[in-house]
Parts: structure tokens; C-alpha cells; sequence
């Protein structure tokens, strides 16, 4: 490689992108493995659309120097595991399900060569091309800011950020400011790369292992706030609804404004659940303005998540539901039949649970409670909410953590 063309491979975007069939596909990676592969994605300069005039029109040869290796690993022990990490990396293969029940299987890598004192070359395998560089002909791609997965150290966590970042741009979650997604069991085991007989007797452990300490980790490390709930088919669990809070990821990393929320941000909302537009004016003038609007909807799509039936017109259902208000314990189900790991801060609270919190020997009423808990997620009226928790001696983040471990 020429000199001007190795200093060229040198600029490591912070940003990296995939097709989303490339996100949702079972990627057999251990965690040097995979942060290998995040710097080769760093490296390319992908091709969004027909109008573009600067893009990699073919797959460079991208080259982190060894310098730049230890500071991105942060560990030089990693330099020596860099061998048989790569080795096994060139083996590797992408599985990609179909949903006529076929597969298609790819290599990574054409090259993986380091050089000692010098650094890696990297180079992709020429039939990546359009999951990862000739992106305006995927069926849509990902964005997402590498910086937040290298602060990860389980594959199990970078892998569910993936996932769930995969739905940042969707309308109605970029106006509420979260994330949600289902995964059947089977889904989820397949895109973590869950080893197939690990955890399939004990719930427990699939839970702790592959999702609550990941999680944890996503929660401390990133500015990110994920939970989940899980669905049950009588007593077996088949399904995790995820929710992931970008409340308090930077502006110019998720792209959202600080204008406050308006009427036509309702009306997208509305319209995003598949309303039509007039449709959603109705609607709209039954709730009390944008906020009311917003609660409703988030009830109403938590209640035809826990039919245990088919429904025969989900948009009826919904549009019953958001224009008469209905609450978790009136209309249907009467007995949702899920499990809370968290529970949603518009859900009543299962009556085994006190409405109100204690903090030491003060209680905060459970209307209060729902309130502040509203206007966190919503990042609104900060100051007065911390204002408000100065009679109980009690920060926003120690609130936040007592109803996460009481279950509010």
C-alpha cells in the first residue's frame, strides 16, 4: 500500500453502518471479535443514495496503526490475543434467516494482515458490498455511534444496543423519545448468538446472564436507559417487549430538537400507528393536548401487546382505545398476563405492589411519584422536580433507581 493511501485509511469515523438485514443477522462473534469488525466499518465511507458524489466505490484497504489499536481496545493485551482473534474472526461467517425459512451464509474478511510496530489491514469480503458499503440499494441500514459500543465489554449488550438502535428513526419513537421492540424468544437467542443448548431449562439464568447484567451495563455505561417486560403464554415466557429511554443522549447524536413538543407531533404520532390523517385530527380531539395524547397511545398499543386473542381490527382497537382513555385495570385485559422486570410508569401498579414510595422515613404519594416519573422520561420540568425531591432528600437519580427496585 502506498504511504498517501495508508494515511487516507487513517480517519476512523465515529459513526458506523449496516443494512438492517446485516443488524438483525447472527453474528458469531466473541468481544474482540466484533469491536474488529466495528473498526473495519469505521473505516468506510458507505453509498447512501444515487445523488451521492464522495463514497468508497469499492473496498478500500483500511489500516489502524498499532497505536491507534491499543488506544481504541484500551488494553495492550489485546495486541496479543490480536493473532488468534483474527484467525478465528477469518472463519467466522454471517448467517442471515430468510423468511421463506432459507439462509444465506457469508464470509467477513477477504484480508485481516498485522504487521508488528506497524498495524492491521483490513479488507471485506467483495459480497458484504451491499450490506455495508451500497447501502441505498439495502432495504434500509443503521446508523450508530460507536463510541457508546466500545464502552461495552458484553457481546451480549453491544449486540442489544444494535438491535434496538435499529428502531431510532422511526417516527413516533424519535417524538416519544424511546425505543420499543418484541422479540420472540427464539428471535432473541438467534440475534445474540445465545449458544444453542445454553439456558434453555432455566428462565432464571437467561434472563440474568443474557439480559439483566447486559442491560445494567447499557445503563451505566451509555446514556441510554433500557428495560424490559416479558409475555407469557400461560406460564411460559415466549416474548421480551423492550423499551429503550434516548432521553438523555446528546441532541446531535440522535438528531432530535429542543422545540417542545407540538400538535403535529401528536398527528405523526397518530398517523405512524397507521391512521389516517384525518383520521388522527379525530382522535386528537379527544385528548387533552399533546402529553395526554402521547399516555394514551402508549396505553392503548400496552394493551393489544397483552391480548391473549387475536384482534380482529388492531386500528379499531387502538382508536377505542386512545379516544376513551381506557386504563390497564378497565377495559381489556383485565389480567395481563406479563411479568415486569420494570414496570411502565403509565401502567397502574399491580395491586401486590404500595402506590406510594418510601424514602427512609418519608413516603411520596404514588400521585407524585407518577408525575415526577412522567416528566423524567419526558425530560420536562427537571428543575422543579428536583425541587420537589429536596423534601424528601432524595437526588433524580436515586428516585429513578427506588422505583426501578420497587417495581414503579
Amino acid at each position: 500500500m502506498k504511504k498517501n493511501e495508508k494515511e487516507k485509511s487513517l480517519v476512523l469515523r465515529n459513526d458506523i453502518y449496516q443494512s438492517n438485514p446485516l443488524v438483525n443477522a447472527r453474528k458469531v462473534f466473541d468481544l474482540l471479535g466484533m469491536r474488529i469488525f466495528m473498526l473495519g466499518l469505521r473505516g468506510l465511507n458507505p453509498h447512501f443514495s444515487e445523488r451521492d458524489k464522495y463514497y468508497d466505490e469499492e473496498f478500500p484497504d483500511i489500516f489502524i496503526p498499532t497505536n491507534k489499536l491499543t488506544e481504541l481496545f484500551g488494553n495492550t493485551k489485546y495486541l496479543a490475543e490480536l493473532k488468534p482473534a483474527c484467525k478465528k474472526l477469518f472463519d467466522t461467517i454471517i448467517e442471515l434467516n430468510h423468511d421463506d425459512g432459507g439462509f444465506t451464509l457469508y464470509h467477513l474478511f477477504r484480508k485481516l494482515d498485522y504487521v508488528p510496530n506497524e498495524g492491521l489491514h483490513i479488507r471485506f469480503e467483495e459480497l458484504l458490498r451491499p450490506y455495508i458499503l451500497d447501502l441505498f440499494q439495502s432495504k434500509g441500514y443503521t446508523r450508530i455511534n460507536v463510541e457508546y459500543l466500545f464502552k461495552l465489554s458484553s457481546p451480549y449488550a453491544v449486540r442489544l444496543l444494535e438491535l434496538l438502535l435499529q428502531y431510532q428513526n422511526i417516527k413516533k419513537f424519535k417524538i416519544l423519545k424511546e425505543i420499543k421492540r418484541t422479540f420472540k424468544v427464539e428471535e432473541l437467542r438467534f440475534a445474540l448468538n445465545v449458544p444453542e443448548n445454553a439456558y434453555r431449562d432455566r428462565m432464571n439464568n437467561f434472563r440474568k446472564f443474557v439480559l439483566d447484567d447486559p442491560i445494567k451495563e447499557i445503563n451505566a455505561r451509555t446514556p441510554y436507559i433500557v428495560r424490559y417486560e416479558t409475555i407469557k403464554d400461560g406460564r411460559k415466557v415466549f416474548a421480551f417487549e423492550f423499551v429503550m429511554d434516548t432521553y438523555n443522549v446528546p441532541q446531535d447524536e440522535d438528531n432530535q430538537s429542543n422545540k417542545p413538543l407540538e400538535n403535529n407531533d401528536a398527528i405523526h404520532l397518530l398517523c405512524s400507528l397507521g391512521f389516517n390523517d384525518r383520521a388522527a385530527q379525530e382522535i386528537f380531539k379527544k385528548c387533552s393536548d399533546v402529553k395526554d395524547c402521547i399516555t394514551r397511545v402508549n396505553r392503548a398499543e400496552c394493551l393489544l401487546a397483552r391480548q391473549r386473542t387475536p384482534v380482529k381490527s388492531k386500528l379499531g382497537f387502538l382508536r377505542r382505545a386512545i379516544e376513551e382513555n381506557w386504563q390497564t385495570d378497565g377495559q381489556p385485559p383485565k389480567n395481563p398476563n406479563t411479568d415486569s422486570q420494570i414496570t411502565d410508569p403509565n401502567q397502574e401498579q399491580p395491586k401486590r405492589i404500595s402506590k406510594n414510595l418510601r424514602v427512609g422515613r418519608k413516603v411520596i404519594p404514588y400521585t407524585m411519584v407518577r408525575t415526577y416519573i412522567d416528566a423524567i422520561r419526558m425530560n420536562e420540568y427537571l428543575d422543579l422536580v428536583k425541587e420537589g425531591l429536596k423534601e424528601y432528600n432524595v437526588s433524580i437519580e436515586r428516585f429513578v433507581s427506588l422505583c426501578e427496585k420497587h417495581g414503579i
